[in-house]
């Protein structure tokens, strides 16, 4: 059907989505790291990444705590809401190396 088609759609976006943003960091972990001398992190702005880390922490929090009381409901949630879990997650991860 044209909803199934619409939320696949959404689906392919959302994993599109992740793969940017996630890779996104690979790169400053790169320069982080090869920047005068072994982990330095001189010249990058801290509150850039405090307030991304602050953005993705509430994000998933708000999606936690969005989730369904009811056990038989989280699972399709949960699978409904991974490509964001995983872009939000990954990205956080990826900022606590950097900074």
């Amino acid at each position: 059907s044209s909803l199934d088609m619409i939320e696949m759609s959404g689906f392919i976006c959302g994993y599109i989505s992740c793969v940017f943003y996630l890779g996104s960091r690979f790169p400053q972990l790169y320069k982080t790291g090869s920047r005068f001398g072994a982990n330095s992190t001189e010249g990058i702005p801290f509150l850039l990444f405090a307030l991304a880390m602050m953005g993705n922490c509430t994000y998933e929090l708000s999606l936690v705590l969005k989730m369904p009381k009811t056990k038989s409901s989280q699972g399709p949630y949960f699978v409904h809401h991974i490509p964001w879990l995983i872009g939000s997650f990954g990205v956080l991860f990826l900022d606590i190396f950097v900074s």
